[in-house]
């Protein structure tokens, strides 16, 4: 078999054959010719004959038996009658304006999904801004407009990326488990821009939004999304019951006098907890809350009854009891809860929605864990779009070919 054939069959190069090789500087240099005529503008596609002007380029490829490789052919310059302009053509092996095969890319995204930066970096010897740039260009061809498609339930929350309260605003599908959109900020104004990339007809399809309370989240929602059902998550929710605990605990520590405080010190996280998760020693301490401090008690039976709300199955009876559980609220004397009861009061259909939903954003809380783990292993990012795109790359079920070692 000849050496240029045995080639031809190692790289696999769409539209190339194998003319010659050669070494240099310890690197192999496999030279090509292409094996069609006409040329394709890369931003219209349009195909024309004539060539502008050619010269020579090189693309990095894998590396051969450990051996940095690199494909050297010509490239042709085109004018492209429908864009009235001089392009570089695009050809079927690289990605416009990329110097490296579309073969050494899949595998740099492929380990990129997996590993940090710094280690691709490190693997392939390019630098750690070029797996960045890798990503972006694969997410660019690989992520479609058929994620926006029959979307019905959708997730949105905020993810801090960078000190100094830089954000960005994620948005998931709760049906497919992916993230369909991502862009810097966290305003109503970000959230907008999200709607109307979407466009009318697509958003007509949504008919449940799982968020925070976040006004401009609400607000957004709310302007572009009239006919769907806000459901504000229901740990969010919980939340504000646990906060108000807190601060009535943390109020009754000011007030009593330092003897008093024994009966309430440490007691935090028995408060907090659910009751079938209290240790023997947390129970004791609450029963001695119960004895010695009655605000701080009725605190805590105020956060339970609340939460316990969120396990009715029938929207009517968690009404009645929402209703009833504001009325104690409202004069239990504990300005926390006091605050509480109107601010449940104020999004009172979006807390109700969950029980006839059942829908949290647990599953986009956790894309936010992978997305800050995506964060860390690459050791923080300056800006957000590659951040942006590695997020696209790892949670937006894009399908790489796998990198074959053995």
């Amino acid at each position: 078999m000849r050496l240029t054939t045995l080639f031809n069959k190692l790289l696999k190069l769409q539209g190339l054959r194998v003319t010659g090789i050669r070494f240099e500087d310890e690197a192999l240099v496999i030279q090509v010719r292409r094996r069609f005529q006409r040329l394709t503008c890369p931003a219209c596609g349009t195909r024309v004959k004539g060539r502008f002007e050619e010269k020579t380029r090189r693309w990095r490829h894998l590396a051969i038996f450990g051996t940095t490789t690199w494909i050297e052919g010509p490239i042709r310059r085109l004018r492209c009658p429908k864009c009235e302009k001089v392009r570089t053509e695009a050809v079927p092996w690289a990605r416009h304006r990329s110097a490296f095969t579309c073969h050494f890319e899949g595998a740099v995204g492929f380990l990129a999904q997996k590993l940090d930066h710094t280690a691709v970096s490190d693997l392939f010897g390019i630098s750690w801004q070029t797996v960045g740039r890798i990503a972006e260009r694969l997410v660019a061809e690989a992520l479609h407009e058929d994620r926006f498609e029959n979307l019905r339930a959708i997730g949105v929350d905020e993810f801090s990326f960078r000190r100094h309260h830089r954000y960005l605003t994620i948005v998931i599908d709760h049906d497919r488990s992916r993230v369909i959109w991502a862009g810097e900020g966290k305003s109503a104004h970000t959230l907008s821009t999200f709607f109307e990339e979407l466009g009318p007809q697509r958003c007509a399809t949504i008919e449940l939004v799982s968020i925070d309370m976040a006004g401009g989240y609400i607000k957004a929602v709310t302007e572009a999304l009239p006919h769907a059902t806000i459901v504000f998550d229901r740990f969010h929710v919980a939340r504000l019951a646990q906060d108000a605990v807190t601060e009535v605990r943390r109020d009754q520590m000011r007030r009593l006098e330092p003897e008093d405080r024994a009966a309430i010190k440490g007691t935090r996280w028995a408060l907090l907890k659910n009751p079938e998760n209290l240790r023997a020693t947390e129970k004791a301490k609450l029963q001695l809350v119960r004895k010695s401090n009655h605000p701080l008690y009725r605190a805590y039976l105020l956060k339970e009854t609340f939460l316990d709300i969120f396990s009715y199955r029938s929207p009517y009876h968690a009404r009645r009891a929402l209703h009833a559980w504001l009325a104690w609220a409202q004069r239990s004397r504990l300005q926390p809860f006091v605050r509480l009861a109107r601010t449940v009061r104020t999004h009172l259909d979006g807390i109700l929605a969950f029980i006839a939903s059942r829908l949290t954003n647990a599953r986009l809380e956790g894309m936010n864990n992978k997305a800050r783990l995506i964060s860390h292993r690459a050791y923080g990012f300056h800006s957000a779009q590659p951040l942006i795109a590695m997020l696209y790359l790892c949670c937006s079920n894009i399908t790489l070919p796998q990198l074959q070692l053995s």
